[in-house]
C-alpha cells in the first residue's frame, strides 16, 4: 500500500484530517474531545472535501471514520452557542453563504452533497453515532461497523424531529417499524443488532475495523471506477427525487419546532446535562 499523502488539491483542515492512499481519501473527524461532534466549521470542512473530491480523479472512494472512541456524536450545541466569531469568519469564506440559502440550511447543503456524492462512500463506525453523526453513517453507501459502535437516533431526546436525511435513508435500510422506533424512542442498538436488522454491512473486531474498510475501500478504488460509480448512480436514482423533498420536510418540520416550549428544554437540558423536562407545549 502506497504512503499517505495530503494532496495539495485540499486546504488544511482544522477539524478532520485528510489522506489520500492508493486513491481512497481517509477522512478523520478529528475533535475527539467533542466526541467528533460537528462544529459549524466541521459542516463546511465536509462540505468543502465532498465538493472538491467529487471533481479530484486522484480520489476513486471516500472513506469516513472518526478519531478516538467515537465516530460522530452528533451536533455539537455547545459550539453553536459559543462560536459566533468564527460563525462570522465562515460566513465570509466563498461559498459558505450560499450554504445558508433555501429552506434546509446548511446542514441540509452538506448532507444533501453526502447524497449526491457520485463515488463509493464507506464509513467506519468505530463508536457513538448519534444524531447528525449517524445521518452521517446512513448516507453511506457501505457501513462497517466495530463491534464497539452504537447508533442513536437522538433527535426526539432534545424534543426535535429526525433531520439531516435521516427520515429518508433509515426506512430504506432496516424498514418503517425498526426505523419508526428508532426514531420515536431515541433508543440506541449496538453493532451486533445494527448487523442483524441490516443497518451495518458487516461488524468486526475493533482492531479489526479499519483494516477491514480500507481493504474494501482499496478494492473498490482498484476496480472498473466508471461502473462502480454508475452502478451507485442507477441504485441512488430509484429514490432520488425523494431525498432533496424529505430534507425540505424536515427543514419545515424542525421550524415549526422552533416555536415550542419543549425545543428550547431539550437544547438547554443538553447544556446543563440534565434530563429534560417535556411540557408537550
Amino acid at each position: 500500500m502506497a504512503d499517505a499523502v495530503t494532496s495539495p488539491a485540499y486546504p488544511a483542515y482544522r477539524d478532520m484530517t485528510l489522506e489520500v492512499r492508493d486513491h481512497v481519501a481517509v477522512v478523520t473527524l478529528n475533535r475527539p474531545e467533542r466526541l467528533n461532534a460537528i462544529s459549524p466549521n466541521l459542516v463546511h470542512e465536509l462540505l468543502d472535501f465532498v465538493e472538491r473530491s467529487a471533481r479530484d480523479d486522484e480520489v476513486r472512494v471516500f472513506l469516513v471514520t472518526g478519531a478516538g472512541r467515537a465516530f460522530c456524536a452528533g451536533a455539537d450545541l455547545q459550539a453553536s452557542v459559543e462560536d459566533r466569531e468564527y460563525d462570522v469568519e465562515l460566513d465570509a469564506r466563498d461559498g459558505y453563504r450560499r450554504m445558508l440559502q433555501g429552506p434546509i440550511g446548511h446542514w441540509g447543503v452538506l448532507y444533501s452533497a453526502l447524497g449526491h456524492y457520485p463515488k463509493p462512500m464507506i464509513a467506519a463506525v468505530n463508536g457513538v453515532s448519534a444524531g447528525a453523526g449517524f445521518s452521517l453513517a446512513l448516507a453511506a453507501d457501505i457501513r462497517i461497523a466495530s463491534t464497539q459502535a452504537r447508533f442513536i437516533s437522538v433527535f426526539i431526546r432534545r424534543g426535535l424531529v429526525p433531520d439531516t436525511g435521516t427520515s429518508y435513508h433509515l426506512p430504506q435500510l432496516i424498514g418503517r417499524g425498526r426505523a419508526i422506533e428508532m426514531m420515536m424512542t431515541g433508543d440506541e442498538i449496538d453493532g451486533v443488532t445494527a448487523d442483524r436488522w441490516g443497518l451495518v454491512n458487516r461488524t468486526v473486531e475493533p482492531d479489526q475495523l479499519m483494516p477491514e474498510a480500507m481493504n474494501l475501500a482499496t478494492r473498490l478504488a482498484q476496480g472498473p471506477t466508471v461502473a462502480i460509480e454508475l452502478t451507485k448512480r442507477l441504485v441512488s436514482d430509484l429514490t432520488r427525487g425523494g431525498l432533496d423533498v424529505q430534507l425540505q420536510n424536515e427543514a419545515w418540520a424542525g421550524t415549526r419546532l422552533q416555536y415550542t416550549e419543549d425545543s428550547g428544554e431539550g437544547r438547554k437540558a443538553f447544556l446543563e446535562r440534565r434530563e429534560p423536562r417535556w411540557t408537550g407545549r
